[in-house]
């Protein structure tokens, strides 16, 4: 009966599945408030730097990472994680000028793009923690034709205090008739449930608009249907249930007393009833 209900509440007129994976290589975060950050950092995809190619990251760029950017990582992880960020994640990746890009607006980086290859040259920090990185166009000329050059480096409490870019345990991108989505999962320390964040992006009007969705408080807000089914699918029903109680509870009851009916007619037909 419960999954008769389910399915009465979510019926998606169309959905498409476009691409689902997984991540074994991710790092659970801190809090949930680090999410409701990353909402703004959603970019428009036209602007991907490295769509296929190989992403290189040699000992310098390493070096510079683990002075200026942090937290402390080694080469392996580093490039494990952006390789994922920037294959899976390109709205992530802002360029701000030829051979500069950006992750998540805030960690600035230099690089080269051949046919072959995509090589982060260097970091030169953090925007939030340097906003002199803000005009880092300004800043590497000055770098190129003085003798002075602006520290960057971290203390160590401050490489110490710092968070990894997002990295998702499961991502999903589908669409509806009108919308596009990405449904990002995300495992939190001290949380038996995980959160996600959804990008949606109105594929008539360009309209973006990205939410937080935390499975321990369904009441917060309002959510798409077609994000609501896929979080079914993926097991989550109970949590579908406690946010129509919610937020329809009006609805809810009407598909509980359909559900009901249902069983009636088939008990009184010999139909065993799921």
């Amino acid at each position: 009966m419960r999954s008769y209900i389910i399915n009465r509440l979510l019926k998606p007129k169309y959905i498409k599945i476009i691409k689902a994976e997984g991540y074994p290589f991710t790092i659970k975060i801190k809090n949930i408030n680090i999410l409701y950050e990353q909402m703004n950092n959603y970019k428009d995809t036209k602007n991907i730097l490295c769509p296929s190619k190989p992403i290189l990251i040699d000992n310098h760029a390493l070096k510079r990472w683990n002075e200026r950017v942090g937290p402390i990582i080694c080469l392996d992880s580093l490039q494990k994680s952006l390789e994922i960020i920037f294959r899976n994640c390109s709205y992530r990746i802002d360029q701000l000028a030829h051979g500069i890009g950006s992750i998540d607006n805030d960690i600035v980086f230099t690089y080269e793009n051949t046919e072959k290859l995509f090589r982060i040259t260097t970091f030169y920090g953090r925007k939030n923690l340097h906003p002199s990185l803000n005009q880092v166009q300004n800043l590497r000329r000055y770098n190129l034709y003085s003798n002075e050059y602006v520290n960057l480096a971290l203390t160590t409490e401050e490489i110490c205090r710092q968070n990894f870019p997002l990295i998702p345990k499961e991502m999903i991108h589908f669409q509806g008739r009108i919308t596009s989505y990405i449904l990002e999962k995300y495992l939190i320390s001290n949380r038996k449930l995980p959160c996600f964040l959804c990008y949606s992006k109105d594929n008539k009007s360009n309209d973006y608009y990205s939410f937080v969705i935390d499975l321990e408080n369904p009441e917060e807000m309002m959510i798409p249907n077609n994000v609501l089914y896929l979080l079914n699918k993926l097991g989550y029903s109970d949590f579908i249930l406690k946010y129509f109680s919610y937020h329809n509870p009006e609805k809810l009851d009407r598909a509980r007393s359909k559900a009901l009916d249902y069983y009636m007619t088939s008990m009184h037909n010999g139909i065993f009833f799921h």
